[in-house]
């Protein structure tokens, strides 16, 4: 008897990123054409044209003195060179990524002037501004699937009533604090 078996190694296991879910728009929404994956609890607003667009989430790999010069970012977050890092109302430019140190992290050169925990998440702002950053769109939902790039519009579901887990959410607690039924659990 020929088997013709071949062994498969299993897919990565996918991290929980939501606890619960008790709202969201019926038949969900269209993120336009993202230029970067993004894992489900992602913040998702509005652009001046309508049109949905994903909001960055930074996840800090490693904890950063207030000095530091570059900080550690979870691979995966789609940084760029002059996106915009912000915590609280403070928001520095990105002046450099390296890529290429580390398959699980990326190296960015930022000068933040506070201190950063690891597994805190900085959200992606309009402009850099010593006391007075916003995030780059209101945000409305977060999303509840994962959304590759570069794939065209892709459809998601849009969550506006949920408990994410905090350990694993990509979205800041500023961005949070600005949509009323979702909540870190």
């Amino acid at each position: 008897m020929d088997v013709k078996f071949k062994y498969q190694d299993p897919a990565p296991v996918e991290k929980i990123y939501i606890e619960q879910v008790f709202a969201e728009v019926p038949g969900g929404g269209m993120i336009s054409n993202p230029a970067f994956s993004a894992p489900a609890s992602t913040a998702v607003g509005e652009d001046s044209n309508g049109k949905l667009k994903l909001i960055k989430g930074y996840k800090v790999v490693e904890a950063a003195a207030s000095g530091a010069t570059t900080i550690k970012i979870e691979k995966g977050s789609g940084i760029v060179k002059g996106d915009v890092l912000a915590t609280g109302k403070k928001g520095v430019a990105c002046t450099a990524v390296d890529t290429t140190t580390s398959p699980d992290y990326d190296v960015v050169t930022i000068s933040m002037g506070v201190a950063l925990k690891a597994g805190q998440v900085l959200y992606q702002a309009k402009e850099a501004s010593a006391d007075a950053a916003q995030p780059i769109y209101a945000p409305k939902y977060v999303i509840g699937n994962r959304v590759p790039a570069n794939e065209g519009d892709f459809p998601v579901r849009l969550l506006n009533g949920a408990n994410l887990r905090k350990e694993t959410a990509m979205v800041a607690p500023e961005l949070v604090e600005m949509m009323k039924s979702i909540a870190l659990v």
